[in-house]
């Protein structure tokens, strides 16, 4: 109790010194809290983002090199179908998936054209005749069947939206589809109504699709097929079953399959064991598996570095207090030679003089500590939020050169055909990390706080042993 007395008499009789070191520790006590938090906070995000934002993986066939390949693999060669894809899909690694299929076709019905942009006017048309004529073997409009309809991106986005009707179930088997509002105008049709279809090169054999739904798009993007430019407009969505009936009453060639498969894996360390599976399940070696992995690391590449950055400035804030804190003590522990001397002459223990010091610097510490936690608290979300906007700025500048470099806005990577960046796609940025506090946090700031500062106090207990009573005494 005395020791305690003692310490609390010396701290108030040494307001000033006191002071700077209790300044010293909430400076590096604030510090500390918002790196923690911006770290922790960070990591969990990333793991979040992680388990809901799943590797996703797809099947390429490398035209190239089965174009090059000898006539007896070509004959061979299988390319993937709705019994390959879903065989696949039983995989343990597999969470979910979905495929695709589409096919062109025309009708009778009005298209929604892009005349304009094709060709300014007929009559600087017919002034060109070199150019190109559209291509007669691609049908007006584009039938896209879905197995799992829940998994069309533009419904997702927001960008289509059904306006009258209902998106086709799952497990429907019938020749349904929802088509779009503009060709729903264009031709006076309605939900229940039945379009008839049939290949740009063969209008004998037809096809009747049903409409259950319109929707309505809000994007002004339009799309390339072939030599035309297709209008979204003409997007027809339908069940995986009616495009495959389609396709099978026509002989299409190899080229013209368009299967797109997604696939869905439980972890991201599964995707090694997952493509030695589909190796082993007969996937043709002309497919390639790809995968969003680039995509989501840039998506999370400015919370990995706001992380990274909060660790290594913890590092230096406490390096560096250490140092100002131990020449603090040591100043205060020449000036207060005097005193160690009389506690000393009068029997005082080495250990005793020590153990007070230590106490002293616990009390400042502990006051230091719980007020700089709050400051810490109340600062990290602004801080983080400057710190955040300012990484997905330089990822921006940094893309915007790569681009530049490259002489325009888009490019192509090989190997990344399928991911955003590879398509010149903005990139998603994670542009919000919510940082709090809590019990574990406090913790381990509080033992970080008085660490850093015990430590510094072991350079007074190194200072004491050096004193002799006597000479100290002899000196003043």
């Amino acid at each position: 109790m005395y020791i305690i007395k003692n310490a609390y008499k010396s701290i108030t009789r040494n307001k000033g010194r006191n002071f700077l070191i209790a300044i010293v520790i909430l400076v590096i006590t604030i510090a500390t809290s918002i790196s923690l938090l911006i770290n922790k906070s960070g990591s969990a995000l990333v793991e979040s983002y992680k388990s809901s934002n799943p590797l996703e993986v797809s099947l390429s066939l490398n035209t190239r090199n089965l174009k090059d390949a000898k006539d007896e693999e070509k004959e061979s060669f299988k390319a993937i179908d709705s019994e390959i894809i879903s065989n696949l899909g039983t995989s343990e690694y597999v969470k979910d998936y979905y495929y695709t299929n589409e096919v062109s076709l025309s009708s009778d019905i009005t298209s929604i054209t892009n005349e304009d942009i094709l060709k300014p006017s007929n009559e600087e048309f017919e002034e060109r005749p070199n150019d190109r004529k559209p291509n007669t073997n691609i049908g007006d409009f584009r039938v896209t069947g879905y197995s799992d309809a829940s998994y069309i991106e533009s419904f997702i986005t927001g960008t289509s939206k059904i306006v009258e009707g209902e998106m086709f179930s799952k497990d429907s088997e019938e020749n349904v589809g929802v088509i779009s509002l503009d060709l729903k105008e264009a031709n006076d049709l309605e939900v229940g109504d039945t379009i008839t279809f049939y290949m740009p090169t063969n209008e004998e054999v037809t096809y009747e699709i049903k409409i259950v739904g319109i929707y309505e798009n809000t994007s002004d993007e339009s799309d390339f097929t072939g030599m035309n430019l297709m209008n979204s407009g003409n997007q027809i969505y339908t069940n995986i079953e009616t495009v495959n009936k389609i396709l099978e009453d026509s002989e299409t060639s190899l080229m013209q399959n368009r299967y797109e498969a997604i696939f869905y894996l439980n972890n991201r360390d599964d995707f090694q064991s997952f493509e030695e599976e589909v190796k082993e399940k007969g996937l043709s070696t002309y497919y390639a598996l790809q995968t969003n992995e680039d995509e989501l690391d840039a998506s999370l590449a400015p919370i990995k570095n706001v992380s990274s950055f909060s660790l290594t400035f913890l590092i230096i804030v406490l390096v560096l207090g250490c140092i100002i804190l131990s020449v603090i003590n040591m100043i205060h522990i020449r000036e207060r030679k005097y005193e160690i001397g009389v506690l000393r002459a009068i029997g005082m223990s080495k250990t005793k003089i020590s153990l007070q010091l230590f106490v002293e610097i616990f009390i400042v510490s502990i006051v230091s500590l719980l007020l700089g936690i709050g400051i810490g608290s109340t600062c990290s979300q602004p801080i983080t939020d400057v710190i955040l906007e300012n990484e997905i700025s330089s990822y921006e500048n940094e893309t915007k050169k790569v681009e530049e470099n490259f002489g325009r806005d888009s490019f192509n990577r090989e190997g990344f055909m399928n991911n955003k960046m590879a398509k010149g796609e903005a990139v998603n940025y994670i542009d919000t990390l919510k940082v709090s506090m809590d019990i574990k946090t406090v913790i381990q700031i509080i033992l970080i706080g008085l660490i850093l500062t015990e430590l510094s106090g072991l350079v007074c207990v190194m200072s004491i042993n050096k004193y002799e009573p006597n000479k100290i005494l002899q000196n003043r």
